[in-house]
C-alpha cells in the first residue's frame, strides 16, 4: 500500500481547518473531510482554537495565523500537528496580473497553485515593547532599507515612518535591506494586527503601528514545508 495513502487515510480522521477562506478549505478537502472551526475574532486565536478541539488526541489542524500564536499554539497543545497556510503573494501577483490582497477571494485554480504549507515543530519569539523599538533596532544593525511586499501596509507604515530616513520597499535586493512579514512564513521581523473581519487602511495600519495595538516581535520558527496532504520530506 502505498505510504503516502496511508497517511492521508490517518489524517482524514481528524483534521481541522481554522480559516473562513472558503478557496482554500476548497483545496483541503482533498485530503479527506475536514472539520471547519468557527472564528471570532473578539477572542485571542489559541484560545479559539482551543476551545473548539476539546480532545488530546493527535489531531491535524490547518490554520491561518500569525507566528507568534502558532508557536504558542504549538506549545500549549503539542499533540496537535501544526501545518500553517499562506498564499504566496508573488505567485498569486504573476496569475493575476495584480497586488496581492490577503483580504481578497481569488479563483480556485490560483489558491491552489499559491497555497504554501509549513508544519510548525517549534519557535522562540521576541517582542518589542513598541514599533519605535523594532526600528531602533534595525536601523542600529545598518539596515537603510525596510521591505514590505504588502502594498497596503508599505503605505501605512510609510504614514508611521514619516520623521525617518529609512526607506520602505516592495522586496530587498540589496544587503542593507531587511524584511518585515517575509513571505513563506520565514524567520524574521513581524507585525501581526488585532483580528479585524474587514480590510485595514493605510491610516489605520499605521495608528495600529503608533498607538501600540499592532505586535511587533521578532520571530525563529522551527519549520518545515509540506506538500498538501503529507509529511516532511526526507
Amino acid at each position: 500500500m502505498d505510504k503516502n495513502k496511508t497517511i492521508e487515510r490517518k489524517d482524514e480522521q481528524t483534521i481541522y481547518v481554522y480559516t473562513q477562506h472558503a478557496p482554500t478549505i476548497r483545496v483541503l478537502e482533498v485530503c479527506g473531510k475536514v472539520i471547519v472551526l468557527t472564528q471570532d475574532r473578539q477572542k485571542d486565536p489559541v484560545d479559539d482554537v482551543l476551545s473548539q478541539i476539546r480532545t488530546d488526541e493527535p489531531a491535524v489542524l490547518y490554520a491561518v495565523l500569525p507566528l507568534d500564536k502558532a508557536i504558542e499554539l504549538r506549545q500549549r497543545a503539542p499533540h496537535l500537528t501544526l501545518r500553517l497556510l499562506q498564499l504566496d503573494g508573488t505567485v498569486v501577483e504573476r496569475l493575476t496580473g495584480r497586488p496581492y490582497d490577503p483580504k481578497s477571494e481569488y479563483p480556485l485554480d490560483t489558491v491552489k497553485a499559491a497555497l504554501k504549507i509549513i508544519e510548525v515543530k517549534n519557535g522562540k519569539v521576541k517582542y518589542y515593547k513598541d514599533f519605535k523599538e523594532m526600528i531602533d533596532e534595525i536601523v542600529n544593525k545598518g539596515y537603510r532599507k525596510i521591505g514590505v511586499f504588502n502594498d497596503t501596509m508599505r503605505e501605512g507604515m510609510k504614514i508611521a515612518l514619516q520623521q525617518t530616513e529609512i526607506e520602505l520597499v516592495k522586496t530587498c535586493s540589496s544587503n542593507d535591506c531587511v524584511q518585515i512579514n517575509p513571505l513563506g512564513l520565514q524567520s524574521g521581523y513581524r507585525i501581526s494586527f488585532p483580528g479585524t473581519a474587514g480590510r485595514l487602511t493605510p491610516e489605520q495600519i499605521a495608528e495600529a503601528l503608533l498607538s501600540g495595538a499592532a505586535r511587533v516581535y521578532y520571530v525563529e520558527i522551527d519549520a518545515e514545508a509540506v506538500p498538501l496532504c503529507g509529511r516532511p520530506e526526507s
